[in-house]
């Protein structure tokens, strides 16, 4: 196959980037291999770090498709004796995390094939009047709802995909530029800020309470989540969008041009299948929320189930094809190999000696908000620059709750905040969501930059405040040190 490919395009030539990835993740594999261990840390608890290290040299560089590095990765564990057996090795594959990742794709897939996404896209624009600061805003609102229920880049592309027909029949390029960069930058903006608003709104999400179950034992309630991810959108949507238009003030729309904002999307009835999709996402947000109250329904539970139902007959809602085109298997796979070398380093100890080397830099000696921003803001300037956003979340996660435990607060607090940060940057168009967005053309990388930094700065505050302090008081688990 690879004698195929060169022949048809002999001039092909592999990326530094990914030869540099593919160096140093051996680098880091071997090095661990032939490392003796200390009383410190054991050999195995060395070899754990090397793996993991080199899966994030890999993921960081595309050096091969994230699914395969995560594959690779939990094989490794066994080939190389980290762990006891191939059973132990593939544990987090068996884990709750992969599975309800992959449950949630039922959403994307229903938003996709449904009106719903759009029709309450154009409930909110047509209602925006004439104004050209109200259709930014209304754009925004509905994106991060759309974005509570499927993953950011759909979320993004949907909103991009209403807003683009409009932006093409003004001419928005050469005679509204700031309005096309507007709601470029707000459909982004506010596809990141909606994701973190639901447990389930992006795999992220998702994947940093499943290192927080796994570590230990504890997990976020329906509410616990909801509540600080709503109060944190309900601050930072407005904020955005005020300093957007600020940077980049809309043009004026003619009476004429107003009209095409409310001719966009769509005017049939609901149709049956649309009708049954809202049931079924009405009953699905029901079952999360019973959850709290009732132990059986556990988020995989629900939504395993929930899956079943989707394809019976006489709901068929999406048929299989339908799901399994929209299903990330990257990502599941990705995940399961994050798992899985997050349990190998807990067992070997190797996470325990992050935390304890963490630990040790004195960041205990800081009041724990100032401690607890500051990590943020690190973590949110490496992610602007390497967007390998599951690989950041495995390597910060672990050492970090620890910290938290440490210093006598929740870990899920920065559980919920690593979700939060690693879900898109608003410096540099890097991260998928943003990609999707400024693919289109409407802004540059240094007009992102400029509507973007403050937005930042306030995000990174606001997230911390809000999840510390209202999380806080409404009982997220504390663990004892």
């Amino acid at each position: 196959m690879a004698s195929e490919l060169a022949k048809e395009n002999p001039k092909a030539k592999v990326p530094v980037k990914r030869v540099v990835g593919l160096i140093l993740g051996l680098v880091c594999l071997v090095v661990s291999v032939v490392a003796p261990g200390t009383e410190e840390l054991s050999h195995q608890g060395i070899m754990s770090i090397g793996i993991l290290l080199m899966a994030i040299c890999f993921w960081m560089c595309d050096v091969l498709p994230v699914g395969v590095t995560g594959l690779l990765g939990a094989i490794l564990l066994a080939v190389l004796g980290v762990v006891k057996d191939f059973g132990t090795a593939w544990s987090g594959f068996v884990s709750f995390t992969p599975w309800f990742i992959f449950g949630i794709f039922i959403m994307t897939a229903i938003m996709i094939k449904t009106s719903l996404g759009t029709r309450l896209v154009h409930a909110l624009v047509s209602k925006a009047g004439t104004k050209p600061k109200s259709i930014v805003l209304a754009y925004m609102l509905a994106t991060a709802i759309v974005s509570m229920f499927m993953t950011d880049t759909g979320a993004v592309a949907v909103g991009m995909a209403l807003a683009l027909p409009f932006l093409r029949e003004i001419n928005a390029k050469e005679t509204h530029p700031n309005l096309g960069r507007c709601l470029a930058l707000g459909i982004a903006f506010a596809a990141i800020l909606g994701g973190f608003v639901t447990p389930f709104g992006h795999s992220l999400n998702v994947l940093c309470a499943g290192l927080l179950s796994s570590t230990y034992g504890v997990t976020i309630g329906f509410f616990q989540w909801f509540v600080p991810g709503l109060i944190c959108a309900v601050v930072l949507i407005p904020f955005c969008w005020i300093v957007i238009c600020k940077v980049f003030p809309p043009e004026d729309l003619s009476e004429e041009e107003a009209k095409l904002v409310a001719g966009t999307g769509e005017k049939e009835p609901l149709s049956a299948r649309d009708v049954k999709a809202l049931v079924y996402m009405v009953v699905l947000i029901a079952g999360f929320i019973a959850g709290n109250w009732i132990p059986v329904l556990s988020n995989v539970n629900v939504i395993m189930i929930m899956l079943a139902v989707a394809f019976m007959p006489g709901v068929e809602i999406v048929s299989w094809k339908d799901f399994n085109d929209n299903v990330g298997w990257g990502v599941v796979l990705m995940v399961g190999g994050v798992m899985s070398m997050a349990g190998a380093c807990s067992s070997t100890g190797a996470a325990n000696y992050l935390v304890n080397l963490f630990l040790a830099t004195g960041v205990l000696n800081l009041p724990v908000l100032l401690g607890l921003m500051l990590i943020m803001a690190i973590a949110y300037i490496i992610h602007t620059f390497v967007p390998a956003a599951p690989a950041l979340c495995a390597l910060f996660v672990p050492p970090v709750m620890g910290y938290c435990v440490a210093a006598g607060v929740s870990p899920a607090i920065f559980a919920m905040l690593m979700g939060s940060i690693t879900a898109g940057s608003f410096l540099l168009p890097l991260s998928p969501p943003m990609m999707v967005s400024f693919s289109e053309g409407y802004y540059t990388s240094g007009e992102l930059t400029r509507a973007g930094w403050l937005c930042a700065i306030v995000y990174i505050i606001v997230e911390v405040l809000v999840v510390f302090f209202i999380g806080g008081a409404l009982g997220l688990p504390i663990v004892s040190a």
